[in-house]
């Protein structure tokens, strides 16, 4: 994997890859204003983002160019079935982790589109690790968003904001004993000592799931009203966010880019199964954890991390019949490193300078 550069000032590689793209398959874009997003039906549905000029997200430019790999890891924002590990495992062969050719290469077929929207389908059929098959309907939904969060409005800063409404139908009589099933968003972006990834929720002591891989230990700070993860793509780790938490968002910060995200789960948590979503042997089983969120930092290899949203499973009767997932991604590039610190501190309830 390719580990030059992607920082804003020096690279836009969000330009580059509507240069890749405009030689093969075509990329949805939706100008808003300041930034642009762009829709990859042939890259797994993934969502991309450039703001004021600068790439949003990390971007693979060589798999972009050659998507010939066993996985096809682009970048951007992508739509994944979960669950990734334990016996309803979607990304296992026995004890091989696999991702399955439905979601690595099969493309989307774009069933509508318009000047700010764009719906995305396609047919598959997914294995699980206890070889039950599960005819599917994959469909995502992208819509920028006019207006900033009231969080952001009257701030000196750029923004942009879009939605995916992303979804699985779940086709004839599959039993929630056999398989289980949710909608999972990853937004992936490129590490650095200057990345910081944080979460906005009441008790934050009480509100993670440590359960992933080993623990981030001094890696998390705890707030009065949330807590912050150094995510700088040197210490593999992830977390979960407990549904009954309460959470507001979870996001990431970058003073030295004056840079702000933030994700929304917009889904109703108190609706659906919630399940064990994670890449782990899940020694209590699939109802060992029950989260809405999580936040991903990898080891040096990939030097990125990911801020992920997580739906539930539909179970009408005994039987699966799908997942919904509704997220809101935002992006904000602050005029000053100072007010983007002074928000952020004060949506954490942090202490200031």
């Amino acid at each position: 994997m390719s580990q030059s550069s992607n920082h804003p000032e020096t690279e836009n590689r969000y330009r580059r890859l509507l240069d890749l793209k405009a030689k093969g398959e075509a990329v949805l874009t939706f100008d808003h204003g300041v930034g642009q997003v762009a829709l990859c039906p042939d890259m797994g549905g993934r969502v991309f983002a450039e703001l004021a000029g600068r790439s949003m997200h990390r971007i693979d430019l060589e798999t972009v160019a050659d998507p010939r790999h066993a996985f096809n890891n682009f970048g951007g924002g992508n739509f994944w079935p979960a669950p990734e590990g334990g016996r309803f495992a979607f990304n296992y062969r026995g004890d091989a982790w696999y991702v399955q050719p439905v979601i690595n290469c099969q493309p989307f077929g774009v069933a509508a589109r318009d000047r700010t929207a764009a719906t995305i389908v396609k047919e598959i059929a997914l294995v699980n690790r206890g070889e039950t098959v599960l005819d599917v309907a994959m469909r995502r939904e992208l819509a920028v968003l006019p207006d900033a969060p009231a969080l952001l409005r009257g701030a000196a800063c750029q923004v942009l904001s879009y939605r995916t409404v992303d979804s699985f139908e779940v086709r004839g009589e599959v039993s929630a004993e056999d398989a289980l099933i949710a909608a999972w968003t990853l937004e992936q972006f490129d590490a650095s000592p200057e990345t910081v990834s944080f979460a906005v929720v009441d008790q934050p002591r009480a509100a993670i799931n440590f359960d992933y891989y080993d623990h981030p230990r001094e890696r998390i700070r705890f707030h009065r009203r949330g807590f912050v993860y150094r995510t700088d793509g040197q210490c593999r780790g992830q977390i979960g966010i407990n549904r009954s938490a309460g959470t507001s968002c979870v996001g990431l910060y970058d003073l030295s880019r004056r840079l702000l995200c933030l994700r929304e789960n917009r889904s109703d948590p108190r609706e659906g199964v919630f399940f064990n979503i994670a890449d782990n042997d899940q020694p209590d089983g699939p109802w060992s954890a029950v989260d809405n969120y999580s936040i991903f930092n990898s080891d040096p290899d990939m030097r990125a991390f990911e801020l992920e949203t997580i739906g539930s499973a539909r179970v009408d009767g005994g039987r699966l019949t799908g997942s919904q997932l509704v997220s809101v991604t935002t992006f904000a590039i602050f005029e000053q490193a100072a007010d983007l610190e002074r928000l952020t501190m004060k949506m954490l309830g942090a202490a200031t300078k």
